[in-house]
């Protein structure tokens, strides 16, 4: 399973706007396709859609893989297996009727 880092993204799209030199004001002026509003959210490090986080790294000059994050893959083996949770057998409530 994968996650971004959105707020190490905020750090890196912050620290490079920096570097530029940009305000949100003058970097919406370069970028033409991103607004304040995005910029702000993204700084901060809210939630975006992938397309405006492919879009903001493509402007800014950033790796997006660079903020994707890997759960370490399981090796699945016998003893993985038999480690499992199982349920405890339990009686039924709806046994049957004596009669």
């Amino acid at each position: 399973m994968a996650d971004f880092r959105f707020d190490q993204f905020g750090d890196a799209l912050a620290a490079r706007l920096e570097q530029l030199g940009y305000s949100f004001s003058r970097a919406t002026e370069k970028w033409p396709d991103t607004d304040r509003a995005m910029l702000s959210r993204a700084v901060a490090g809210k939630p975006l859609s992938a397309g405006n986080v492919l879009l903001l790294c493509e402007m800014a000059g950033l790796d997006p893989f660079a903020f994707l994050v890997r759960a370490p893959s399981r090796r699945v083996t016998m003893k993985t297996i038999l480690d499992q949770a199982v349920t405890a057998p339990v009686s039924r409530e709806t046994g049957r009727a004596e009669r």
